[in-house]
C-alpha cells in the first residue's frame, strides 16, 4: 500500500508540473479526487489492512493528499501568471476602418409578434391589463377555483417566494404561473363587463430544454358579460389563427380539463405546413395544439363576488413562443431569451 501511494504521488507530481493549461489541471484533479479518482478509491482498501498498517498508512495517505492538492494549486497560479504576462504585450488597434458592417436595429421577434396580436385585439375592442409578476396565491390559484391543497395545483410547477423575513405565511407569495391572475383581479373589482387581454411573462419551475423554459410569454383574453357563449370563443379562435397563420388556418375544439373553466377545451390548429395531411411538424395528425380555453367556471364568479346567474364569460390563452417556433421553424425556445445576435438579425 505504501508503494502504491508513493507511486501515485510521483506520477501525478510529474503530470502536474508538465500541465500547460487550467483545463489539463482540472483533468488531473478529477483523476485524483473525483468520484472514481485514484485517491478517492484508496480508502476503500484500508479495511483489508491490519490495525498497525492502518496507523502507518493513514497519516501517509493524508500527507500525500494534501501535498498533491497544494501542488495543483501552486501550478494553477503559475499558469495564470503566465497568461497575464502574455496579455501585457497584446495591443488593440482602434484605427478607423471602412470594413465594419453597418447594422440596423429592429424589434425582437417576440416583440413584433406581441404588437401584431395586441393590434388585432384592440381592433376587436379589447384593452390591455397587466397584473403583477410576483403574485399572491389568492389570485394565482384560490379565486381561480384552485383552493389550498387541491390536486390540480400539481399541474403547475410553481416558484414560491421566500417570505420568512416578511411576516407572510409560507406558500402565499409566488411568481405567477399563468396570466389568468389578471381576470380574477378585474372580476373582484367588479369591473364588468370585461373585454380584456394580457401579453406578458409567466414563470414555472421547469427543466429547461429545447421546448421548455422557466420564463416564457403567454397571451390571454377574458370576456365577461351577458350571453357569452362557446360560439364567441370559436370566432375569436379562428380570427386569431387566420391573422397569425394565414387565411387557410382554422381551429377545432377538444374537451380538456382546466380548474377555472367549465367546459374546458384544448384548441387545435389545422397544420399550415401540410394542410391537414400529416407531417413531422404535427406528428402526422394534421393538427397541433396551440391553446387552452373555456367558459369561466361558476365558482370563479362566486369567489370574485360576481353572480354566476347573471354573468357568463370565456377565457382563452396560448404560448406565443410556441407559435413563433412553428411559424418560423425555430428549433429551440431558449433562443428567445439568449440575445444571440445571429438569431436576432435573422428575424
Amino acid at each position: 500500500m505504501e508503494q502504491k501511494i508513493s507511486k501515485i504521488e510521483k506520477d501525478y507530481s510529474e503530470k502536474i508540473q508538465k500541465a500547460q493549461s487550467l483545463k489539463e489541471l482540472d483533468g488531473i484533479f478529477l483523476a485524483l479526487f473525483g468520484k472514481n479518482g485514484e485517491l478517492d478509491l484508496l480508502p476503500k482498501e484500508f479495511s483489508k489492512l491490519s490495525p498497525d498498517e492502518r496507523c502507518r498508512i493513514g497519516p501517509l495517505f493524508n500527507a500525500v493528499k494534501q501535498e498533491l492538492e497544494k501542488t495543483i494549486e501552486v501550478r494553477r497560479n503559475e499558469i495564470r501568471e503566465q497568461s497575464y504576462i502574455k496579455l501585457v504585450d497584446e495591443k488593440l488597434d482602434l484605427a478607423e476602418t471602412t470594413q465594419i458592417k453597418q447594422r440596423q436595429g429592429h424589434l425582437h421577434l417576440a416583440t413584433q409578434f406581441k404588437k401584431e396580436i395586441i393590434d388585432l385585439f384592440e381592433n376587436l375592442g379589447f384593452y390591455q391589463f397587466d397584473a403583477p409578476h410576483v403574485e399572491w396565491d389568492k389570485y394565482n390559484f384560490e379565486t381561480l377555483n384552485i383552493p389550498k391543497d387541491h390536486p390540480s395545483k400539481d399541474m403547475w410547477d410553481t416558484l414560491y417566494i421566500d417570505t420568512s423575513k416578511l411576516g407572510v405565511e409560507p406558500g402565499q407569495m409566488l411568481l405567477r404561473t399563468h396570466t389568468s391572475n389578471f381576470w380574477s383581479r378585474l372580476m373582484e373589482k367588479g369591473q364588468t363587463p370585461i373585454r380584456a387581454m394580457s401579453f406578458d411573462r409567466c414563470f414555472r419551475y421547469e427543466a429547461v430544454d429545447a421546448r421548455h423554459s422557466h420564463t416564457f410569454n403567454q397571451f390571454e383574453i377574458a370576456v365577461v358579460g351577458e350571453n357569452i357563449t362557446m360560439a364567441n370563443l370559436k370566432y375569436l379562435s379562428d380570427c386569431l389563427l387566420k391573422t397569425i397563420l394565414g387565411e387557410e388556418a382554422k381551429s377545432r375544439f377538444r374537451p380538456k380539463y382546466y380548474p377555472f373553466v367549465e367546459p374546458g377545451v384544448g384548441i387545435d390548429s389545422l397544420c399550415v405546413f401540410c394542410h391537414g395531411k400529416g407531417c413531422k411538424i404535427c406528428s402526422g395528425t394534421g393538427w397541433f395544439e396551440i391553446a387552452g380555453a373555456g367558459m369561466i367556471h361558476p365558482n370563479v364568479f362566486k369567489l370574485t363576488g360576481q353572480n354566476p346567474k347573471k354573468c357568463t364569460g370565456l377565457a382563452w390563452g396560448f404560448g406565443p413562443d410556441r407559435i413563433l417556433m412553428l411559424k418560423h421553424g425555430i428549433e429551440d425556445i431558449r433562443y428567445f431569451l439568449e440575445g444571440d445576435l445571429k438569431f436576432l438579425q435573422k428575424y
